[in-house]
């Protein structure tokens, strides 16, 4: 049924495959093959990505494409905007600009992934800035992937067999409870952020604590950048604040190009 649905939506159409390298966007990516359909699969990098999954896409998927979502280094781009939290989240901004070009989109969302993805997506649908998308395996479990991929021999990244169930950004302000252990296990890309984040506070103590529309930069309280680091890894947030969502719930449109709003559709 997922092969006929991509026919009868993309057949003859622009397609764009969105691809993350995870074990959903995978089976969408062979779906395509399987249904005999023209597309393009894109992998829109933001440079917060295990470099397990970076390696895993250019060893088994050489035909996607890496669209650069960024314009700085990691460092400096976290020193002019700070480290991204649960509220301001420009990491997922950079990436979730329309790729044009496109008629559609195929996208590996499913339904049983949450409650919030069950709610905001369909099967087919359209997106606010006006493309349309379809998510082909949006009824699928998580058995279904796995005998998909499994059955066909496909592999899989790494990250699967080390425990991980989900792929996506090292250190997702989204999910804080895996934080601590995204900076044990890549501690390179926790010293890029933490560098990043020193320039930021530096920036904030040079224009008098206070930031471009008067307001107090609340992450000083903590006194000392470190402090504010630690809180962050934590929590997702640099102030002394709880979050007013206790969801703990990773981005998963990591690298696809698409955000958790984007299936909402329009009243």
């Amino acid at each position: 049924m997922a092969v006929d649905r991509i026919r009868y939506y993309c057949d003859g159409k622009k397609t764009l495959c969105a691809f993350s390298g995870g074990k959903d966007s995978q089976v969408c990516y062979h779906l395509c093959k399987d249904a005999g359909i023209v597309f393009s699969a894109q992998y829109s990098i933001t440079r917060f990505e295990p470099p397990e999954l970076i390696g895993f896409i250019r060893a088994n998927y050489p035909a996607v494409t890496f669209r650069r979502a960024y314009r700085r280094s990691l460092v400096d781009e976290i020193g002019y905007n700070g480290l991204p939290n649960r509220w301001f989240r420009w990491c997922c901004d950079a990436k979730h600009k329309k790729t044009p070009g496109f008629d559609i989109a195929v996208i590996g969302v499913r339904a049983a992934e949450s409650p919030r993805r069950k709610a905001n997506w369909r099967t087919f649908g359209r997106k606010k800035d006006g493309s349309w998308y379809i998510c082909p395996i949006f009824d699928w479990t998580d058995a279904d992937v796995w005998e998909y991929l499994n059955g066909k021999g496909i592999p899989h990244c790494s990250l699967y067999d080390e425990g991980f169930h989900r792929i996506g950004c090292v250190c997702c302000p989204l999910a804080p409870s895996n934080m601590r252990r995204d900076a044990k296990r890549w501690p390179k890309t926790a010293a890029m952020l933490y560098a990043g984040f020193c320039k930021n506070w530096e920036k904030a103590i040079n224009a008098g604590g206070k930031t471009v529309h008067g307001k107090f930069y609340r992450m000083l309280e903590w006194g000392s950048p470190r402090a504010a680091f630690e809180h962050w890894l934590n929590t997702g947030m640099t102030i002394k604040a709880k979050a007013d969502d206790p969801a703990d719930e990773p981005c998963l449109f990591a690298g696809t190009g698409f955000s958790e709003s984007d299936g909402r559709e329009e009243n």
